[in-house]
């Protein structure tokens, strides 16, 4: 299947070695984890500084999709598929956490900065209202919660993928 070619090569080159299995072997992550008739797909590491990477992909459920926002429409888009327009504000604290690692936390400071604020003359309860509608606003239109936390004293995390789209 050229497909399978295709996948394979893109991970070979990437520094994974890629084998393809029966779904019949149920510890195997399946291509598609709703198609019960999908085959399934074991990917590992060639290399031994990767052998301690973390899983591609999760044998639980359903694979779950990241999050993305897109830089033209300032949308926000789910897992789940669902999306909602962002404020501009919205937006640039969103995209704030798409330019660093998942659950890295930004500092308070660097987000009003983004904001064109002063950090010092700039109120603190108008960042925590900002994120508290945006929580709300998530749940209301995408019917999931939005993975950023606040981190006590640092700032915000975002603890889960998301990617811009352009």
């Amino acid at each position: 299947m050229q497909n399978e070619q295709e996948i394979s090569n893109l991970f070979s080159n990437a520094g994974y070695q890629i084998t393809w299995r029966q779904l019949s072997d149920m510890h195997r992550i399946p291509l598609d984890p709703c198609d019960k008739n999908a085959k399934s797909v074991t990917i590992f590491p060639i290399h031994q500084d990767l052998l301690d990477s973390t899983p591609l992909a999760s044998t639980s459920g359903c694979a779950m999709q990241p999050w993305r926002l897109s830089l033209h429409q300032h949308l926000l888009v789910a897992p789940n598929k669902k999306h909602t327009r962002l404020t501009t504000l919205e937006f640039a604290l969103i995209k704030l956490f798409a330019l660093v690692e998942k659950g890295e936390v930004v500092s308070r400071r660097r987000i009003i900065d983004e904001f064109g604020e002063h950090y010092l003359s700039y109120d603190q309860n108008r960042l925590d209202t900002l994120v508290m509608r945006l929580r709300k606003k998530t749940m209301q239109h995408l019917d999931t919660p939005l993975p950023l936390n606040t981190v006590r004293v640092r700032g915000f995390s975002f603890d889960d993928a998301l990617i811009l789209d352009h």
